[in-house]
């Protein structure tokens, strides 16, 4: 029987702090429900500010081919290469700042004020500097416009399959689909190039074994020549034009699709974030009302205890203290103003 009265006293003090945890709520339950509709109102006005953002992805597959579109003398592989570190490789060029640099370069994007405009943050920390004498580094816009342009620029790669994937996002969707075919083409650009390089290199070569067999006035010298100047005028076009996707295509090894207008934003996710908005409401607003809560009774248990003091110093001082009675009362009035306020019992 002592045994069973000890277990029911824990359950019954906590089913008594649990009650008087949800009249605290209650209570305070426009307090509550004012700070959610303001969070949930920022949070409302903030999605609306930054809008809708859309996403566009390039693909670029590497088949690790061994043809060569050109005949002639091949340079055969001393060594094998792990095909994991090529596609590892291949991601650290795309995401390079010379790629980005090269981008920004052939968009113009450093005359864009989207991406040429430094953060607020940055702004301060020059202002501080120069009120400290120091001498502030202004970045230059195509610094700022090179760093706006990685920070869209996602790369990741699947292992399995050997594919690279390019994502832009923006706010607006041509931009997107625009900058990630942008970057991609760029990196495909920069493998077409060297391997019109060494196919140079290759050619030259022929070209010099044939005219020290043949002679400068052989069909195949005459061939091989029309060949090499052929191969220079197509480096010199790619060298200073933009990459397009018919040259890009003829890159040995390596498969490119390209990005298209997506018009489905891909974020904000707005459910997401009014739903955590409203979970860190909720708990601000809760734990506000029982830090309120634990206040009033902070200030009833103060008001015992100054009216003991007065009931005690009345006694023993007699009427001479004039001025306690009213500081008690006042006391009394104060831890009942508290009370009212906040609509919490006094404890028993």
């Amino acid at each position: 029987m002592r045994k069973r009265i000890e277990a029911t006293l824990p359950r019954a003090y906590y089913e008594e702090v649990v009650r008087e945890t949800l009249g605290i709520l209650w209570h305070q339950k426009r307090l509550i429900v004012g700070i959610l509709l303001v969070a949930l109102s920022l949070a409302s006005i903030a999605l609306v500010l930054i809008g809708p953002r859309y996403s566009a992805e390039a693909i670029i597959q590497l088949n690790f081919t061994r043809e060569e579109p050109t005949a002639g003398t091949k340079i055969q592989p001393i060594a094998s290469i792990d095909a994991v570190a090529l596609v590892d490789g291949a991601l650290r060029v795309i995401r390079s700042r010379a790629t980005a640099n090269a981008v920004v370069a052939r968009l113009g994007l450093d005359k864009d004020p989207d991406f040429a405009r430094g953060s607020n943050m940055w702004r301060v920390f020059s202002i501080v500097r120069q009120g400290f004498g120091l001498a502030a580094v202004e970045p230059s816009q195509r610094d700022l416009a090179v760093n706006e342009l990685m920070r869209k620029i996602t790369v990741t790669s699947e292992t399995r399959s050997y594919l690279i994937s390019v994502t832009t996002t923006a706010g607006d969707p041509e931009q997107a689909a625009r900058l990630t075919n942008a970057v991609a083409l760029e990196y495909l650009r920069g493998q077409m190039l060297q391997q019109l390089a060494d196919t140079q290199a290759a050619a030259e070569r022929e070209l010099t074994q044939l005219s020290s067999v043949y002679g400068v006035r052989h069909p195949s010298y005459v061939l091989a020549r029309t060949r090499l100047d052929t191969l220079q005028n197509r480096l010199a076009a790619l060298r200073d034009g933009p990459p397009d996707d018919d040259a890009v295509r003829l890159v040995i090894g390596q498969s490119f699709v390209a990005a298209e207008k997506t018009l489905i934003p891909s974020g904000p996710r707005i459910i997401l974030i009014l739903g955590l908005t409203a979970g860190a409401a909720l708990g601000v607003g809760i734990w506000l009302a029982l830090l309120l809560a634990r206040n009033a009774a902070m200030a009833f248990f103060i008001s015992q205890h100054l009216r003991l003091l007065r009931s005690t110093l009345r006694r023993y001082l007699g009427p001479r203290l004039k001025g306690l009675g009213g500081g008690g009362l006042n006391s009394d009035r104060w831890a009942q103003s508290w009370r009212t306020i906040l609509r919490i019992r006094a404890p028993r």
